[in-house]
């Protein structure tokens, strides 16, 4: 097997190890029960073997079957890439329909399914320096003006990438774009997509690209530049890239030192664990699918259904709706705590409640909520609603009207997805729409 493969990465055979000593200890256990040793228990953990090994066959394998497949067009497999979307990728690829799959890429980058995306970027320092400048890259995205979106996301990457590895820009000769551990920054991934990127231009052409080439773009040779294919490629690339940014900031520009050898005992007892764990989870998924596929999206008309406006307690607990009326209370009491624990953060780390806050008075001070309703609510997923709001907001003694659609997620402890009708959950929104109200009062009149 090619050792330079990414299915060869320390945590996929570490789970492989951890499998194959489970098999070995499955088989004691069923020599014990044939000499009479009560082995129920372990028996049980073990029946989740089979689906254990082959979930993991095809985690395992598929980074490195899409990057076969795409990487010549532009295109890597990375950890926040939808795992659904190259499941799908590579098996249209399998079945010939590769032109498909890219189409079904390109739709996806290119489109308002890569905003829940977004806010993660603000986890990295070198991304949320220039967070704003994304944001009006992906509006212009979503309104088709890939002539300024290119331009401004490929600048992004060579940004972002300088300020971490300090002082080299993503298209720079010696940059090291990889990571221990790492699909996106595998020598086949980002480096991959660096060295097709940086393929040199030396002919003025109006022919439409597929490919964002760096030095063709920004130096004005590739005037066919300014379509969907080569924005969505761009988009694809900066996850990617934010991906191996998150690496490096967890310490894994370089390998580890050894991890000390378990004994058989202590090997035995993680495996078991391990296999619990797995065997609740799965006992819980099966649950959550058994509530997806009875629900039902709710065809709510506002003003019949529910009111357009009024105090939280007038909507149904546990509702998205009720949450987005306490975000409007919030605001004209000025409590930005609050409104930071509504917060949905993709980030796993702990969160400071205080400095959360402050950025949020950043943005909402001086800016009183005068008035406030629900103009429509739609139910995307089980998990997911969109609640939007008309809004009265006065600054510097004068008036303006903003309308804000809060995006939903419905989140339990440890931020585990709930599906709607759950009880004791939080329904915590996306700070995607901050941006709109920093920038209205700059660009919008009264």
């Amino acid at each position: 097997m090619d050792s330079d493969r990414i299915e060869n990465n320390p945590q996929y055979q570490k789970l492989k190890k951890d499998i194959e000593g489970a098999e070995v200890l499955h088989k004691i256990t069923k020599f014990c029960s044939l000499c009479g040793l009560k082995t129920k228990g372990l028996n049980d953990a073990f029946s989740s073997l089979p689906e254990i090994k082959k979930q993991l066959g095809i985690l395992s394998k598929s980074p490195d079957k899409f990057n076969d497949y795409f990487s010549n067009r532009g295109w890597i497999a990375h950890e926040s890439m939808n795992s659904d979307l190259m499941s799908s990728s590579i098996e249209s690829a399998e079945n010939g329909f590769i032109d498909m799959a890219e189409k079904e890429l390109i739709d996806y980058y290119a489109s308002d399914k890569i905003e829940w995306l977004l806010p993660q970027l603000k986890n990295i320092d070198a991304f949320k320096v220039r967070y704003k400048l994304l944001r009006l890259a992906y509006e212009d995205t979503i309104v088709e003006r890939y002539y300024s979106a290119v331009p401004l996301l490929l600048m992004m990457i060579d940004g972002v990438v300088n300020d971490i590895d300090k002082n080299k820009g993503f298209f720079a000769e010696k940059t090291d774009l990889t990571a221990w551990d790492s699909i996106a920054a595998h020598s086949t991934g980002l480096a991959k997509l660096k060295e097709i990127f940086s393929n040199t231009r030396k002919k003025t052409s109006d022919e439409d690209i597929s490919l964002p080439y760096r030095h063709g773009i920004l130096h004005g040779r590739d005037l066919g530049y300014a379509n969907k294919t080569v924005a969505a490629k761009c988009w694809a690339a900066l996850f990617a890239i934010k991906d191996w940014a998150d690496a490096v900031k967890k310490g894994k520009k370089y390998p580890p030192p050894p991890e000390p050898k378990l004994t058989f005992r202590e090997s035995i007892t993680q495996l078991n664990h391990t296999l619990i764990e797995y065997d609740k989870n799965k006992k819980r998924n099966e649950l959550v699918s058994k509530k997806i596929e009875v629900w039902k999206a709710r065809q709510l008309v506002v003003g019949r259904d529910i009111p357009e406006k009024g105090t939280s307690s007038d909507y149904a607990d546990y509702t998205p709706e009720q949450e987005a009326i306490r975000f409007a209370e919030y605001w004209t009491k000025s409590n930005y705590g609050n409104i930071a624990k509504q917060l949905h953060h993709f980030s796993k780390e702990p969160l400071n409640d205080k400095k959360e806050a402050g950025k949020i008075r950043k943005i909402f001070d001086e800016k009183k909520l005068t008035d406030y309703k629900i103009i429509k609510v739609v139910d995307c997923s089980p998990a997911i609603t969109e609640v939007s709001l008309d809004l009265s907001i006065e600054y510097e003694n004068k008036q303006y009207s903003k309308q804000i659609t809060l995006r939903f997620i419905y989140v339990g402890f440890n931020d585990k997805i709930l599906v709607f009708g759950d009880t004791g959950g939080q329904w915590r929104f996306v700070d995607s729409f901050f941006y709109q109200i920093e920038y209205l009062f700059n660009y919008t009149k009264p």
